[in-house]
Order: structure tokens, then C-alpha cells, then sequence
């Protein structure tokens, strides 16, 4: 391209700079007198044009490179140029072509394309409810929908590409649009860049807009690339992969016991275990919950209709077969036979007896007694009240409140390799800031699912010092469980190793 060629400019809209220059130009050549002078004098303007072309080319593309966001490379790009390309008025547009399906070609992708003004001339802000950049914004639409018109520089006349029946189309005064695609080399048209003026556009124009395009979509790429730099562990991969191997060969040294956390309920050593003796209905319960109990002391009772008919009727067997015996021993001073009578009716008592015997044990049973002092330990008593119960079915559990363990149910997920006097560390949710110390006395060889249908280890731990203060019974928490010894590798990555071989059976 020449830079001579910027020099052409229609008179209506040239700066007002280049009037003067041209102004004084003229008044040069008059002053000459001469058809010499004349032509000497325009000779010389026309190089100081071409010189001033090429200032402003190179002032516009050396502040192109200062751009440091799209929204300040927009507004210059609209507003800038007019040095040397003289437009009425500029628009700057973007596409939403990146959401476009990657598979969609042609018409089909034109048609979902939707251009945005982002910068107008002389405006530092697009007001796009405007109905003039309605206008425009429809104007880029139907050139993009042509095809192959929108992809160079295409320069039209209105009402073309326009709508005839719009007020805009019919009272424009800048009737010669120039459209300018920006696109960086091998790169699609993501934004275009419109110029309107009131005079046809000539060739010289074409060439400094692609010129100047070709500068502003290279600044554009080049933004575009600097709003996502490279990360920067990327910059130092390399370094960050042996910095990780270093670390992980120095954790392997590092030995550190295997621990897990299991929740922890307080509960008592070898309670008494209050079960129905016989199948029955309970009718009351006796004792209030967590009430304190001596020996002895009643602490169920059973419906015992059944068993107090069953020993009544028991007791008149007896009274019976008493006086028959006590007939036939009378009987038996004269008669003989009633003497071999009399062996039987004696044993005929003493099975009535017997059976009045159990009938009373049974009777007995209907009042369940506590065999040990302590606390009474079970739940709502009106959930007993009425309920049948077979026989051996817990009732409830008589404890020594100073005799107290610790029972930790551990996931199967987090179970660890435990030993006899492992290290248990409580923290109780009614005390977490005073941990207490405790000791695995058994843990249990099979898992069984809880309440929630979680399998879980059943682990049972004393405290350490058996002089310590029993927590109270029912108590709540969380336990870490103290394992074997491991290095720290293995301790951070367990179980993402354990992860690994159940996917992959290594």
C-alpha cells in the first residue's frame, strides 16, 4: 500500500486540519501568480498529505501495541482512525461465534450468529436499546447471512442489506457504509468494524481499512492470548515433579502410628441383664429409669392371672390328696385293702405337692427382682406397659455406675490392625477439651451392622488408669483408635491405595 493513497479524502468530511493545510496550499498558489507556482504549490501539498498520512498510520499502530484490555482497543479502533480514514461515523461489533455448535456450517451457523455493538464514535458508552444501533446491528446481520460478501471488505450503498421500510434507512444522511472484517491471520471473523459517510468510498479507503484491520486484529489475538497465561506450575512442571518425589522418598522415612476415628458411647462392665424368665405380658414397670437400685429389689411385673389360677388350683390338688391319704390311713386299722390304697394316695400327695411347688416358682417369677445394686438402666417405660415378651427378651440392664468401659464401633472402611492395650484416645461430646486416655481390653473378630446398617467393629476399651473418675453412663463421643506404626506415605495415602487395588485388584 502507499501511503499517498490516504491523502484522497471527500472535502465535506475532511478534519479540520487538513482544511487548513489545504487552505494555505491555495493561498500559496495564488500568491504565485503564475500557472508554475500554482502547480508547484499543490505538488507540495499533496507530499505534505502523504507525509502526515503516514505520521498518523504510524502514531495509530504505535498506540494500538499500548492497549492493554479489548473494551480501551474498541473505543480507539472507533474513534482514532478518523485521521485517516474519513468516516461520518464507526461501530465496532463482536459476534457470538464461539458458541456456535462446532458441527454447524454454512447458512445454518450465519443464521445463529448474533453481532453486539461494543464501541460507537464519539460515545463512551452503547446505549444497544438505541434504535440507530438496532439499525446497524440488523445492517451486519443480513451482509453476514450473504456469505462470502461479509468475509473482505465490502463496501454498499443503502437501502442494501438494509430494511426499506425502516424510518433509519429512509432518513439516514450517511447513506455509504464500508464493512471491515478483523480477523488475525488463519483465524475466523469474530468482529467487524462498520464506517458510514455521505460520499462513495474509493479504493485508497479499502487499503488503509485493511491495513489498519490487520493491525487491530493482531492486537485483538494478542490480548486474547494474554488473558490466559500459562499456569504456573506449567512454567515450572519440572521442578514441582521432583520437588513431589523428594517429599514423597522423605515421608517414607517418617514413621507415624495408623489411626482412626470411631464414634464412643460410655457403657458399664458386666451389667445385669434383666430378662424375662418366663413368656408373659409386662403389666408395669416398677422402677423409674436410671433410678437406683438395691438387691433384691422389684423391678418388672408380669400379668400373672394365669400363673396365680395355675398355683390356686395346684394348692387345692394338694388339700385333696391330703385327705384322701388322711381317710385311708384311717381306713387302713381294719381294712387291708385300704392299707395297699394308702401307698398310692401318698404318692398321688406328694406329685400335688410338687406341682403346687412349681406353680408357686412360677408364680414368683412374675416379679422380676434386681440380683445386683446399681442403676436401672433402659428406656421409656410406657413403651413396656402392655407388650408381651418371650422368654429370655432383655428388659433392661442393672449396672455399677463406678464400673464403667468404653464402646468404640469402628467402620469396616477405617478399621486398623488393633493389639491388646492399643491406645484409645476419648474425646467425649460433653467434655471435648478433656480427652481421656483409655486402653483395647477386646475388639471383635467379625463386623455386624448397627442401627444405621453400617458395618462396624465392636472395639472395647478401659481407662488407663484405674483410679481415674468414671464418665457417666451413656455418655457420647468420638474415639481415635491408635494402630500400628507406618510411614507417613502410607498414612496420607491409604485410602486412595485401598481405592486403587479394589478397582483395579492389584
Amino acid at each position: 500500500m502507499r501511503i499517498s493513497d490516504a491523502a484522497t479524502a471527500e472535502p465535506a468530511t475532511v478534519p479540520i486540519g487538513r482544511q487548513e493545510h489545504r487552505s494555505k496550499a491555495a493561498g500559496n498558489a495564488q500568491e504565485g501568480g503564475s500557472a508554475g507556482g500554482a502547480a508547484k504549490g499543490v505538488s507540495a501539498g499533496a507530499e505534505g498529505e502523504a507525509n502526515n498520512a503516514g505520521i498518523q498510520l504510524i502514531r495509530i499502530e504505535g498506540e494500538v501495541r499500548r492497549c492493554k484490555t479489548r473494551e480501551v482497543l474498541w473505543q480507539h479502533l472507533a474513534n482514532e482512525p478518523v485521521a485517516l480514514l474519513p468516516f461520518g461515523q464507526a461501530l465496532v461489533l463482536q459476534s457470538n461465534g464461539n458458541e456456535i455448535p462446532a458441527g454447524w456450517r454454512g447458512k445454518r451457523a450465519a443464521a445463529r450468529v448474533r453481532w453486539t455493538t461494543v464501541a460507537v464514535s464519539g460515545l463512551t458508552r452503547v446505549n444497544r436499546d438505541a434504535p440507530m444501533v438496532r439499525w446497524y446491528e440488523n445492517i451486519v446481520r443480513s451482509l453476514w447471512l450473504d456469505g462470502d460478501a461479509a468475509q473482505g471488505i465490502h463496501a454498499f450503498e443503502l437501502p442494501e442489506h438494509a430494511d426499506p421500510s425502516d424510518p433509519c434507512t429512509t432518513e439516514a444522511a450517511l447513506r455509504h457504509l464500508l464493512w471491515v472484517p478483523l480477523a488475525d491471520v488463519d483465524q475466523p471473523v469474530k468482529a467487524g468494524w462498520l464506517l458510514a459517510r455521505s460520499t462513495p468510498w474509493e479504493d485508497s479507503h479499502h487499503k488503509l481499512a485493511a491495513r489498519l484491520a490487520g493491525a487491530y486484529a493482531h492486537a485483538d489475538s494478542a490480548l486474547a492470548g494474554r488473558a490466559k497465561p500459562a499456569p504456573a506450575w506449567r512454567r515450572h512442571q519440572h521442578k514441582l515433579a521432583l520437588g513431589a518425589i523428594v517429599i514423597a522418598a522423605l515421608l517414607a522415612f517418617v514413621r507415624v502410628p495408623l489411626t482412626t476415628l470411631a464414634p464412643v458411647e460410655v457403657t458399664p462392665q458386666e451389667p445385669f441383664v434383666v430378662a424375662a424368665p418366663v413368656a408373659a405380658v409386662v403389666e408395669r414397670i416398677l422402677v423409674t429409669p436410671g433410678a437406683q437400685v438395691a438387691e433384691g429389689a422389684p423391678l418388672v411385673q408380669l400379668v400373672d392371672t394365669t400363673l396365680r389360677s395355675d398355683f390356686e388350683v395346684a394348692d387345692q390338688k394338694v388339700e385333696v390328696a391330703r385327705a384322701k391319704t388322711l381317710r385311708l390311713q384311717q381306713a387302713s386299722v381294719e381294712d387291708s385293702t385300704a392299707k395297699r390304697d394308702l401307698a398310692i394316695a401318698q404318692s398321688e400327695e406328694s406329685v400335688a405337692i410338687a406341682e403346687r411347688d412349681y406353680a408357686r416358682a412360677m408364680l414368683d417369677k412374675s416379679v422380676i427382682r434386681a440380683r445386683q445394686s446399681g442403676v436401672a438402666l433402659f428406656g421409656d417405660p410406657r413403651d413396656w406397659i402392655g407388650r408381651p415378651v418371650a422368654v429370655g427378651e432383655a428388659i433392661m440392664r442393672v449396672a455399677d455406675p463406678k464400673r464403667v468401659e468404653f464402646q468404640v464401633k469402628v467402620p469396616v472402611a477405617d478399621a486398623v490392625n488393633l493389639q491388646d492395650g492399643a491406645r484409645v484416645k476419648v474425646f467425649l461430646d460433653a467434655a471435648p477439651l478433656e480427652p481421656l486416655e483409655a486402653r483395647v481390653l477386646r475388639a471383635a473378630y467379625k463386623a455386624e451392622a448397627d442401627a444405621a446398617g453400617v458395618a462396624a467393629f465392636t472395639v472395647t476399651a478401659r481407662f488407663a488408669d484405674p483410679n481415674a473418675r468414671p464418665e457417666r453412663l451413656g455418655l457420647r463421643g468420638t474415639a481415635r483408635v491408635y494402630g500400628e506404626p507406618v510411614s507417613l506415605f502410607y498414612y496420607l495415602l491409604r485410602r486412595p491405595i485401598t481405592a486403587v487395588r479394589q478397582w483395579t485388584g492389584v
